[in-house]
Protein backbone atom coordinates (compact mmCIF):
# COMPACT_ATOMS: atom_id res chain seq x y z
CA UNK A 1 0.00 0.00 0.00
CA UNK A 2 2.81 2.43 0.91
CA UNK A 3 4.33 2.02 -2.55
CA UNK A 4 1.24 3.72 -4.01
CA UNK A 5 1.65 6.79 -1.82
CA UNK A 6 3.05 9.86 -3.56
CA UNK A 7 3.93 13.28 -2.17
CA UNK A 8 0.39 14.64 -2.43
CA UNK A 9 -1.12 11.56 -0.80
CA UNK A 10 1.36 11.66 2.06
CA UNK A 11 0.47 15.29 2.82
CA UNK A 12 -3.25 14.48 2.84
CA UNK A 13 -2.74 11.43 5.05
CA UNK A 14 -0.54 13.26 7.57
CA UNK A 15 -3.00 16.14 7.95
CA UNK A 16 -5.90 13.66 8.12
CA UNK A 17 -4.10 11.71 10.84
CA UNK A 18 -3.87 14.81 13.04
CA UNK A 19 -7.60 15.47 12.60
CA UNK A 20 -8.55 11.79 12.98
CA UNK A 21 -6.69 11.64 16.30
CA UNK A 22 -8.88 14.51 17.50
CA UNK A 23 -12.08 12.78 16.35
CA UNK A 24 -11.13 9.41 17.85
CA UNK A 25 -10.51 11.01 21.25
CA UNK A 26 -14.19 11.89 21.42
CA UNK A 27 -14.76 8.27 22.49
CA UNK A 28 -12.56 6.70 25.24
CA UNK A 29 -13.20 3.15 23.99
CA UNK A 30 -11.32 3.97 20.77
CA UNK A 31 -7.98 4.58 22.48
CA UNK A 32 -6.39 1.57 20.76
CA UNK A 33 -7.35 3.04 17.39
CA UNK A 34 -5.82 6.34 18.54
CA UNK A 35 -2.50 4.53 19.07
CA UNK A 36 -2.74 2.90 15.64
CA UNK A 37 -3.45 6.27 14.05
CA UNK A 38 -0.41 7.92 15.68
CA UNK A 39 1.73 4.94 14.68
CA UNK A 40 0.49 5.38 11.10
CA UNK A 41 1.46 9.07 11.30
CA UNK A 42 5.02 8.05 12.21
CA UNK A 43 5.04 5.41 9.51
CA UNK A 44 4.01 8.01 6.92
CA UNK A 45 6.81 10.31 8.07
CA UNK A 46 9.39 7.55 7.88
CA UNK A 47 8.19 6.52 4.42
CA UNK A 48 8.17 10.11 3.16
CA UNK A 49 11.73 10.87 4.22
CA UNK A 50 12.98 7.44 3.14
CA UNK A 51 11.30 7.30 -0.28
CA UNK A 52 9.86 10.66 -1.34
CA UNK A 53 11.95 13.44 0.19
CA UNK A 54 14.41 15.04 -2.24
CA UNK A 55 15.51 17.87 0.06
CA UNK A 56 17.97 16.68 2.70
CA UNK A 57 17.91 20.14 4.30
CA UNK A 58 14.24 19.63 5.25
CA UNK A 59 15.10 16.41 7.08
CA UNK A 60 18.06 18.04 8.84
CA UNK A 61 15.92 20.99 9.91
CA UNK A 62 13.25 18.70 11.39
CA UNK A 63 15.85 16.60 13.24
CA UNK A 64 17.35 19.79 14.72
CA UNK A 65 13.89 20.93 15.86
CA UNK A 66 13.27 17.55 17.53
CA UNK A 67 16.63 17.64 19.35
CA UNK A 68 16.06 21.21 20.57
CA UNK A 69 12.52 20.37 21.67
CA UNK A 70 13.62 17.33 23.70
CA UNK A 71 16.48 19.27 25.24
CA UNK A 72 14.48 22.30 26.40
CA UNK A 73 12.31 22.81 29.48
CA UNK A 74 8.62 23.71 29.38
CA UNK A 75 8.53 26.76 31.60
CA UNK A 76 6.21 29.21 29.78
CA UNK A 77 2.82 29.65 31.45
CA UNK A 78 0.70 28.94 28.36
CA UNK A 79 2.73 25.88 27.37
CA UNK A 80 2.78 24.36 30.87
CA UNK A 81 -0.54 25.41 32.40
CA UNK A 82 -2.80 25.59 29.35
CA UNK A 83 -1.78 23.25 26.57
CA UNK A 84 0.22 20.55 28.36
CA UNK A 85 -2.16 20.56 31.31
CA UNK A 86 -5.10 20.01 28.95
CA UNK A 87 -3.12 17.32 27.13
CA UNK A 88 -2.42 15.52 30.41
CA UNK A 89 -6.13 15.58 31.24
CA UNK A 90 -6.98 14.12 27.85
CA UNK A 91 -4.22 11.51 28.31
CA UNK A 92 -5.66 10.42 31.68
CA UNK A 93 -9.36 10.69 30.80
CA UNK A 94 -8.83 9.35 27.24
CA UNK A 95 -11.33 11.86 25.88
CA UNK A 96 -11.38 15.51 24.80
CA UNK A 97 -14.95 15.79 26.14
CA UNK A 98 -13.73 15.51 29.73
CA UNK A 99 -13.32 19.30 29.78
CA UNK A 100 -17.11 19.65 30.12
CA UNK A 101 -16.70 19.41 33.92
CA UNK A 102 -15.17 22.93 33.77
CA UNK A 103 -12.29 21.82 35.99
CA UNK A 104 -9.23 24.08 36.41
CA UNK A 105 -10.51 27.28 34.83
CA UNK A 106 -6.96 28.67 34.73
CA UNK A 107 -6.24 26.18 31.92
CA UNK A 108 -8.97 27.70 29.73
CA UNK A 109 -10.87 24.45 29.04
CA UNK A 110 -13.02 26.28 26.49
CA UNK A 111 -10.09 26.79 24.12
CA UNK A 112 -9.95 24.54 21.01
CA UNK A 113 -7.71 21.56 21.73
CA UNK A 114 -6.55 19.72 18.61
CA UNK A 115 -2.97 20.39 19.75
CA UNK A 116 -3.39 18.90 23.26
CA UNK A 117 -5.31 15.98 21.70
CA UNK A 118 -2.33 15.19 19.46
CA UNK A 119 -0.01 15.40 22.47
CA UNK A 120 -2.26 12.98 24.37
CA UNK A 121 -2.45 10.55 21.43
CA UNK A 122 1.34 10.65 21.01
CA UNK A 123 1.83 9.98 24.73
CA UNK A 124 -0.66 7.09 24.64
CA UNK A 125 1.40 5.48 21.89
CA UNK A 126 4.57 5.88 23.99
CA UNK A 127 2.67 4.43 26.96
CA UNK A 128 3.25 6.93 29.73
CA UNK A 129 3.42 10.63 30.59
CA UNK A 130 6.32 12.69 31.84
CA UNK A 131 7.20 16.38 31.83
CA UNK A 132 9.73 16.25 28.98
CA UNK A 133 8.72 14.44 25.79
CA UNK A 134 4.95 15.14 25.34
CA UNK A 135 5.46 18.63 23.86
CA UNK A 136 7.45 17.00 21.07
CA UNK A 137 4.07 16.10 19.54
CA UNK A 138 3.44 19.78 18.75
CA UNK A 139 6.81 20.02 16.99
CA UNK A 140 5.89 16.93 14.97
CA UNK A 141 2.75 18.75 13.80
CA UNK A 142 5.07 21.08 11.88
CA UNK A 143 6.23 18.24 9.62
CA UNK A 144 3.28 18.18 7.15
CA UNK A 145 3.31 21.98 7.11
CA UNK A 146 7.03 22.07 6.28
CA UNK A 147 6.51 19.44 3.58
CA UNK A 148 3.85 21.64 1.96
CA UNK A 149 6.23 24.62 2.11
CA UNK A 150 8.85 22.42 0.45
CA UNK A 151 6.31 21.68 -2.28
CA UNK A 152 5.71 25.40 -2.93
CA UNK A 153 9.33 26.57 -2.62
CA UNK A 154 12.40 24.87 -4.05
CA UNK A 155 16.17 25.12 -3.55
CA UNK A 156 17.30 28.60 -2.42
CA UNK A 157 13.71 29.80 -2.02
CA UNK A 158 13.04 26.98 0.44
CA UNK A 159 16.20 27.80 2.41
CA UNK A 160 15.02 31.40 2.63
CA UNK A 161 11.54 30.31 3.73
CA UNK A 162 12.97 28.04 6.45
CA UNK A 163 15.11 30.91 7.71
CA UNK A 164 12.05 33.18 7.74
CA UNK A 165 10.04 30.57 9.67
CA UNK A 166 12.77 30.44 12.29
CA UNK A 167 13.09 34.25 12.34
CA UNK A 168 9.34 34.84 12.62
CA UNK A 169 8.32 32.20 15.17
CA UNK A 170 11.65 30.95 16.56
CA UNK A 171 11.25 29.24 19.94
CA UNK A 172 7.53 28.69 19.35
CA UNK A 173 8.44 25.73 17.13
CA UNK A 174 9.75 23.83 20.16
CA UNK A 175 8.42 25.37 23.39
CA UNK A 176 5.01 23.70 23.60
CA UNK A 177 2.95 26.80 22.75
CA UNK A 178 0.42 26.99 19.95
CA UNK A 179 1.26 30.31 18.31
CA UNK A 180 3.94 28.93 15.98
CA UNK A 181 1.57 26.25 14.68
CA UNK A 182 -1.14 28.86 14.29
CA UNK A 183 1.22 31.03 12.25
CA UNK A 184 2.40 28.34 9.85
CA UNK A 185 -1.03 26.74 9.33
CA UNK A 186 -2.55 30.16 8.70
CA UNK A 187 0.17 31.01 6.19
CA UNK A 188 -0.32 27.72 4.35
CA UNK A 189 -4.10 28.21 4.35
CA UNK A 190 -3.60 31.58 2.65
CA UNK A 191 -1.20 30.14 0.07
CA UNK A 192 -3.47 27.24 -0.87
CA UNK A 193 -6.58 29.42 -1.00
CA UNK A 194 -4.84 32.06 -3.10
CA UNK A 195 -3.70 29.38 -5.54
CA UNK A 196 -7.24 28.06 -5.78
CA UNK A 197 -8.49 31.55 -6.60
CA UNK A 198 -5.88 32.60 -9.16
CA UNK A 199 -5.02 29.34 -10.87
CA UNK A 200 -8.51 27.86 -11.06
CA UNK A 201 -7.35 24.45 -9.89
CA UNK A 202 -9.61 21.62 -10.95
CA UNK A 203 -7.88 18.67 -9.26
CA UNK A 204 -9.25 17.56 -5.92
CA UNK A 205 -5.89 17.60 -4.10
CA UNK A 206 -5.63 21.39 -3.55
CA UNK A 207 -9.26 21.54 -2.38
CA UNK A 208 -8.76 18.72 0.12
CA UNK A 209 -5.45 20.15 1.34
CA UNK A 210 -7.08 23.52 1.95
CA UNK A 211 -9.98 21.93 3.85
CA UNK A 212 -7.62 19.99 6.12
CA UNK A 213 -5.38 23.00 6.77
CA UNK A 214 -8.34 25.21 7.70
CA UNK A 215 -9.87 22.54 9.94
CA UNK A 216 -6.61 22.30 11.89
CA UNK A 217 -6.21 26.10 11.92
CA UNK A 218 -9.70 26.64 13.35
CA UNK A 219 -9.12 24.04 16.10
CA UNK A 220 -5.70 25.26 17.27
CA UNK A 221 -6.83 28.40 19.12
CA UNK A 222 -9.75 30.83 19.16
CA UNK A 223 -7.59 33.16 17.07
CA UNK A 224 -7.34 30.38 14.49
CA UNK A 225 -11.11 30.25 14.15
CA UNK A 226 -11.21 34.04 13.72
CA UNK A 227 -8.45 33.87 11.10
CA UNK A 228 -10.37 31.17 9.22
CA UNK A 229 -13.48 33.39 9.18
CA UNK A 230 -11.40 36.31 7.88
CA UNK A 231 -10.04 34.11 5.08
CA UNK A 232 -13.57 33.03 4.12
CA UNK A 233 -14.70 36.65 3.92
CA UNK A 234 -11.66 37.81 1.90
CA UNK A 235 -11.84 34.84 -0.47
CA UNK A 236 -15.52 35.42 -1.22
CA UNK A 237 -14.94 39.17 -1.63
CA UNK A 238 -12.00 38.57 -3.99
CA UNK A 239 -14.00 36.19 -6.15
CA UNK A 240 -16.91 38.63 -6.33
CA UNK A 241 -14.55 41.50 -7.21
CA UNK A 242 -12.97 39.45 -9.99
CA UNK A 243 -16.46 38.49 -11.20
CA UNK A 244 -15.56 34.81 -11.14
CA UNK A 245 -17.49 33.55 -8.14
CA UNK A 246 -16.49 29.94 -7.58
CA UNK A 247 -19.16 28.33 -5.42
CA UNK A 248 -17.06 25.17 -5.23
CA UNK A 249 -14.33 27.02 -3.33
CA UNK A 250 -16.81 28.74 -1.02
CA UNK A 251 -18.63 25.47 -0.33
CA UNK A 252 -15.43 23.63 0.60
CA UNK A 253 -14.30 26.57 2.69
CA UNK A 254 -17.56 26.67 4.68
CA UNK A 255 -17.31 22.90 5.06
CA UNK A 256 -13.83 23.33 6.55
CA UNK A 257 -15.22 25.71 9.17
CA UNK A 258 -17.78 23.19 10.46
CA UNK A 259 -15.54 21.42 13.06
CA UNK A 260 -14.37 24.73 14.53
CA UNK A 261 -17.95 26.02 14.60
CA UNK A 262 -19.13 22.87 16.37
CA UNK A 263 -16.47 23.33 19.06
CA UNK A 264 -17.42 26.99 19.59
CA UNK A 265 -21.10 26.01 19.81
CA UNK A 266 -20.33 23.09 22.14
CA UNK A 267 -18.49 25.30 24.65
CA UNK A 268 -21.32 27.84 24.58
CA UNK A 269 -24.13 25.30 25.05
CA UNK A 270 -22.32 23.37 27.81
CA UNK A 271 -21.23 26.72 29.31
CA UNK A 272 -17.53 25.82 29.43
CA UNK A 273 -15.56 28.84 30.56
CA UNK A 274 -12.18 30.03 31.87
CA UNK A 275 -10.90 32.19 34.69
CA UNK A 276 -11.45 35.37 32.62
CA UNK A 277 -15.07 34.59 31.72
CA UNK A 278 -16.61 36.63 34.57
CA UNK A 279 -14.77 39.64 33.13
CA UNK A 280 -15.21 38.78 29.50
CA UNK A 281 -14.85 41.10 26.53
CA UNK A 282 -17.86 43.38 26.50
CA UNK A 283 -19.29 46.49 24.87
CA UNK A 284 -18.99 48.54 28.07
CA UNK A 285 -15.21 48.21 28.09
CA UNK A 286 -15.12 48.95 24.38
CA UNK A 287 -17.29 52.07 24.66
CA UNK A 288 -15.15 53.42 27.52
CA UNK A 289 -11.85 52.91 25.71
CA UNK A 290 -12.79 53.79 22.12
CA UNK A 291 -12.96 57.53 22.88
CA UNK A 292 -9.49 57.68 24.47
CA UNK A 293 -6.76 58.41 21.93
CA UNK A 294 -4.01 57.13 24.24
CA UNK A 295 -5.41 53.60 23.91
CA UNK A 296 -4.80 53.60 20.15
CA UNK A 297 -1.21 54.75 20.64
CA UNK A 298 -0.73 52.04 23.25
CA UNK A 299 -2.06 49.31 20.94
CA UNK A 300 0.06 50.62 18.06
CA UNK A 301 3.13 50.54 20.31
CA UNK A 302 2.75 46.83 21.02
CA UNK A 303 1.15 45.60 17.78
CA UNK A 304 1.87 47.83 14.80
CA UNK A 305 5.36 48.93 15.97
CA UNK A 306 6.50 45.39 16.70
CA UNK A 307 9.98 45.24 15.08
CA UNK A 308 9.43 41.97 13.21
CA UNK A 309 5.98 43.06 12.06
CA UNK A 310 7.38 46.32 10.68
CA UNK A 311 10.16 44.41 8.89
CA UNK A 312 7.65 42.01 7.36
CA UNK A 313 5.42 44.88 6.17
CA UNK A 314 8.38 46.72 4.62
CA UNK A 315 9.61 43.52 2.95
CA UNK A 316 6.13 42.82 1.58
CA UNK A 317 5.71 46.37 0.23
CA UNK A 318 9.15 46.37 -1.45
CA UNK A 319 8.58 42.96 -3.06
CA UNK A 320 5.08 43.96 -4.20
CA UNK A 321 6.44 47.17 -5.74
CA UNK A 322 9.12 45.43 -7.79
CA UNK A 323 6.95 42.45 -8.76
CA UNK A 324 4.16 44.81 -9.80
CA UNK A 325 1.59 42.20 -8.80
CA UNK A 326 -1.31 44.36 -7.61
CA UNK A 327 -3.64 41.41 -6.91
CA UNK A 328 -1.20 39.80 -4.50
CA UNK A 329 -0.58 43.12 -2.76
CA UNK A 330 -4.29 43.86 -2.31
CA UNK A 331 -4.98 40.32 -1.09
CA UNK A 332 -2.18 40.48 1.48
CA UNK A 333 -2.85 44.00 2.72
CA UNK A 334 -6.58 43.28 3.08
CA UNK A 335 -5.82 40.34 5.37
CA UNK A 336 -3.45 42.47 7.46
CA UNK A 337 -5.89 45.37 7.79
CA UNK A 338 -8.84 43.20 8.79
CA UNK A 339 -6.83 41.17 11.31
CA UNK A 340 -5.25 44.32 12.77
CA UNK A 341 -8.69 45.94 13.09
CA UNK A 342 -9.90 42.77 14.85
CA UNK A 343 -6.99 43.05 17.31
CA UNK A 344 -7.83 46.69 18.00
CA UNK A 345 -11.46 45.79 18.75
CA UNK A 346 -10.40 42.87 20.98
CA UNK A 347 -7.93 44.93 23.00
CA UNK A 348 -10.31 47.86 23.35
CA UNK A 349 -12.88 45.39 24.72
CA UNK A 350 -10.59 43.56 27.15
CA UNK A 351 -11.67 43.39 30.79
CA UNK A 352 -8.01 43.39 31.85
CA UNK A 353 -5.62 46.27 32.25
CA UNK A 354 -4.89 47.25 28.65
CA UNK A 355 -1.11 47.67 28.88
CA UNK A 356 -0.68 44.45 30.88
CA UNK A 357 -2.81 42.54 28.36
CA UNK A 358 -0.82 43.97 25.46
CA UNK A 359 2.56 43.28 27.05
CA UNK A 360 1.59 39.67 27.78
CA UNK A 361 -0.01 38.77 24.44
CA UNK A 362 0.64 41.23 21.58
CA UNK A 363 3.97 39.67 20.55
CA UNK A 364 2.27 36.28 20.18
CA UNK A 365 -0.92 37.30 18.40
CA UNK A 366 0.90 39.26 15.69
CA UNK A 367 3.15 36.32 14.73
CA UNK A 368 0.70 34.84 12.17
CA UNK A 369 0.81 38.13 10.24
CA UNK A 370 4.61 38.33 10.41
CA UNK A 371 5.17 34.84 9.01
CA UNK A 372 2.39 35.27 6.43
CA UNK A 373 3.86 38.52 5.06
CA UNK A 374 7.38 37.13 4.83
CA UNK A 375 6.42 33.88 3.10
CA UNK A 376 3.77 35.46 0.89
CA UNK A 377 6.48 37.91 -0.26
CA UNK A 378 8.77 35.04 -1.27
CA UNK A 379 5.83 33.47 -3.07
CA UNK A 380 5.33 36.77 -4.87
CA UNK A 381 9.01 36.84 -5.91
CA UNK A 382 8.74 33.32 -7.35
CA UNK A 383 5.63 34.26 -9.33
CA UNK A 384 6.54 37.82 -10.35
CA UNK A 385 6.26 37.04 -14.06
CA UNK A 386 2.73 35.71 -13.76
CA UNK A 387 -0.22 38.03 -14.29
CA UNK A 388 -3.29 37.32 -12.15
Amino acid sequence: MLNKINQNNSIILMLSSIILNYILLLIPSLIFVVKLNIFFFFLLNFFYFYKLNKDIFLLIFIIVLIIICLGSLTYQWDARSLWLFKAKRIFIDESIISIKDNYALFSHPDYPNIGPAFIAGFSKLIGYWNEVFPKLALTLMYIPALIILNKYFKNNSFLLVIWLVFFAIGKFTVNGEMDGLLSIYFTLSVLTIYNLIIQKEESFFPFLTTILLIIILSLLKNEGFILALILLFISATTLIYKKQMNYKIIFFFILALVPGSIWQLFTMVIDISNDNTPYNYNFENFSDRIVEIKNYFLICKYVVLNEKFLLSVIFFIIVSYFSKNISTFIFGITIILIYTATLFIAYLSTPLDLEWHLSSSATRVIKPMILFLFIFSVYNINNKNKVY
